[in-house]
């Protein structure tokens, strides 16, 4: 039977009113919650209480206790100053402000990006403003390389000690470190690869975006761009090597990936100073000899101390798979391994990219350990453990006292309230690490130098403040560059040299750091 039409009427001189048919359906139905969301919780409850969460919470949790010790890096206070400024003058620093040996300098601000997040989370919570946004960068990183051990090797526990493996070769960028957003955008770059060269299908596109911020937050692309050739270049290899398999390229696929390839070279670009980010990387290797000679996270591993002893392990344990291992190695992971290890064990700064590299690699030869099914799941008890870790950390999150006294054992804080106090006339010379806290904290003061590094090594000034650090002709440099007033460490041969020279007098002395006026300097 034809449905009746809506029936109209009307009440007294009112407008006519549309009656519409009552529905069958019950009232209880329509104002029910759609049922998507308790299954998503249920999802999410199964989630949390399984043996993964747990494992993933322990590696979180030994993240958190690494970080929390880790906040005083040298860099952090010029990039906070980098941001201020351009947050302040809606425009970049081209030229150097901070210190009077390069005022005027040309400077290229090529981790812009990553400062805007750190002055963000200063500007909001301080210092615990700066250590959530760090510790949860490595976090996401840590979490995500726990995720591609897993679908490599199908075993939590595995995962979990491939991924604790990689962390403490990772550990020294357990920093607030703009490299951090860095090496974000390169683990979903390498999950991306992945997941291509197993599945033959993934987000290709979001490569080039990708490396288009990656560039924008840190001067590291450029190994993207070399694992990114390898694995490339390692599926043109037409037959096995030796033990080695081999896994060809389509022609489709390798389509995809060359023009991937070079839309990710074009992405570069995009950023505000054009080709020349592009150049700095090159500038680093081949120009900036002092700075790679000099500073420590540019030394080769000393297998020696303990990261030196957790790298040989590796290279044994590596040596030993290839040898007795039951499953062959593809020849791009023989080729990732042996390029990441190289890259970590000459210059320690990239032992990162070995500790995120390394698991997926790993993971499968170690084979199965667990008894692990996820049909057999103590829920309860893993529950339980999951709360008492998250407890844990809880009540062991650094207060703001905390993370203020850490500054106070790195920097000199109570040197920096004496000159506030008692200003002083002329120009400063101060020790390297730091300069960029003396900028933050005194920026009216000019610095000798600061933790950049590059424009100082352009002009000579790095060459001078290592001669006078080694007290080779220390009164000399001093007076050439008319140096009225030393800040520096105590208990060094400079701050030895400077208490017996007739030249100069002590003004202060914390236990820390001491400040030396010449002597016939008047404050102001």
């Amino acid at each position: 039977m034809t449905p009746l039409p809506p029936l109209a009427c009307s009440v007294g001189n009112e407008t006519p009113q549309t009656i519409l048919p009552v529905s069958d359906t019950p009232v209880e139905s329509v104002l029910r919650p759609p049922r998507q969301f308790p299954a998503l919780l249920k999802r999410l409850g199964r989630s949390l209480s399984s043996f993964q969460a747990v494992l993933l919470a322990l590696l979180f949790a030994r993240v958190y206790w690494s970080c929390k010790d880790n906040i005083a890096d040298p860099d952090i206070w010029w990039h906070l100053r980098n941001a201020q400024y351009l947050l302040g003058h809606l425009r970049f620093p081209n030229v150097d402000a901070y210190s009077f040996t390069a005022a005027g300098s040309p400077w290229i601000n090529h981790e812009w990006l990553s400062e805007i997040f750190y002055y963000g989370a200063f500007s909001t919570l301080g210092l615990t403003g700066i250590f959530l946004v760090f510790t949860t960068a490595v976090a996401v990183l840590m979490g995500i390389v726990f995720s591609l051990s897993l679908n490599k090797s199908g075993d939590p526990l595995v995962a979990a000690i491939a991924t604790a493996f990689g962390a403490l070769l990772a550990m020294v960028g357990f920093t607030p470190r703009s490299q951090n957003f860095g090496w974000l955008c390169f683990v979903g770059i390498y999950a991306i690869l992945l997941r291509f060269r197993s599945a033959k299908n993934g987000p290709l596109w979001l490569i080039p975006v990708l490396f288009c911020i990656w560039i924008n937050c840190h001067g590291s692309w450029l190994l993207g761009l070399a694992i990114y050739a390898i694995v490339v270049g390692a599926g043109l290899v037409p037959r096995d090597i030796g033990r080695l398999a081999a896994a060809r390229w389509s022609s489709l696929e390798l389509r995809k990936l060359v023009l991937t390839g070079v839309t990710s070279v074009a992405a570069l670009l995009i950023n505000p100073f054009g080709y020349r980010l592009l150049l700095y990387p090159f500038d680093m290797a081949f120009r900036q000899k002092l700075n790679v000679g000099n500073v420590d996270e540019w030394a080769s591993v000393d297998f020696n101390d303990l990261r030196g002893k957790v790298v040989a392990t590796v290279l044994a344990a590596i040596f030993v798979m290839a040898l007795t291992g039951r499953r062959r190695w593809r020849i791009d992971d023989a080729l990732l391994t042996i390029f990441t290890l190289y890259c970590g064990v000459t210059h320690i700064r990239f032992l990162l990219l070995a500790g995120i590299v390394l698991p997926p690699i790993l993971a499968p030869q170690l084979g199965r350990i667990s008894s692990h099914h996820p049909e057999r799941e103590r829920r309860s008890l893993n529950s339980a453990l999951l709360a008492i870790i998250v407890g844990i950390c809880i009540l062991n999150f650094p207060s703001a006292q905390m993370l203020d006294s850490q500054i106070s054992r790195s920097f000199p804080t109570r040197a920096v309230q004496y000159l506030r106090a008692h200003p002083q006339r002329g120009n400063m010379f101060n020790q390297y690490e730091w300069g960029g806290y003396l900028e933050w904290t005194l920026p009216h003061i000019p610095t000798f130098i600061d933790s950049r590094t590059d424009i100082f090594e352009y002009r000579g000034v790095l060459k001078d403040y290592l001669r006078v650090a080694t007290l080779g002709n220390s009164q000399e440099i001093l007076n050439r560059y008319r140096i009225s007033y030393v800040v520096y460490p105590v208990n060094t041969g400079l701050s030895y040299f400077l208490s017996k020279s007739p030249q100069w007098e002590r003004l202060y002395s914390d236990g820390q750091a001491a400040i030396y006026r010449r002597k016939g300097t008047e404050g102001p």
